[in-house]
């Protein structure tokens, strides 16, 4: 065998020994095609960074919801003024609530002493043992107010046209010549230890009508 019939050989062999080589690989790797389409690819993620934001709100911060109206600046003599009316429609009150049996007469003991409260411990008493029973509400309208120093002169007008009162068989002692609305004269004293800072220490009727 000639030099070019010998390498013609081997390169057959060669040739030949590729093509095997091809086929076995496929066999084990099975088709390139079908690999493709069978391998399951995850989607491709993206990582979004999220910032959060405030919300919009229509409600007010906290300090302009909560603003309230500051009470004006009263001078000493509007403020001792005030105190006055507020200790004798307070002492009104309670007593009114001691004559119909709703509170004890020591309900006026934080707004009176000396005489005005006396005098009406007194009375309720009375009335408690003649059996004179109460019903009914007072009104008291302030007309005036002089203060000199730590005592206060006070004019008022006590409204009693509401007040009934009945004996113990159940017939009213209102009398025909009752004022239903009569002019009343207090002194009051400053007192630190008065619940309002004034005490009333005088309650007297003038048995005058108030529109007199």
């Amino acid at each position: 065998m000639g030099d070019l019939e010998e390498v013609a050989m081997m390169r057959r062999q060669g040739v030949l020994t590729a093509v095997v080589g091809l086929g076995v690989s496929m066999l084990l790797n099975g088709c390139s095609d079908n690999s493709l389409e069978d391998t399951t690819v995850p989607a491709p993620t993206t990582e979004t960074s999220v910032t959060s934001e405030p919300v919009a709100t229509s409600e007010p911060p906290a300090d302009e919801a909560e603003t309230t109206t500051a009470r004006p600046e009263l001078s000493a003599e509007e403020q001792d003024q005030a105190d006055i009316e507020e200790t004798l429609l307070a002492f009104d009150e309670a007593l009114v609530d001691a004559l119909t049996g709703q509170e004890s007469i020591e309900g006026i003991y934080p707004y009176s002493r000396d005489t005005a409260r006396d005098q009406w411990v007194t009375q309720v008493m009375a009335y408690d043992a003649q059996g004179v029973t109460f019903s009914g509400v007072t009104d008291m309208e302030i007309l005036e107010i002089s203060i000199e120093g730590g005592t206060a002169d006070v004019v008022g007008c006590r409204d009693v046209s509401a007040l009934e009162a009945v004996n113990s068989d159940g017939e009213s002692i209102i009398t025909d010549v009752r004022l239903d609305q009569s002019v009343q004269d207090f002194l009051l004293e400053r007192d630190a230890s008065a619940e309002l800072g004034w005490y009333v220490v005088s309650d007297v009727s003038r048995n005058e009508p108030c529109d007199g």
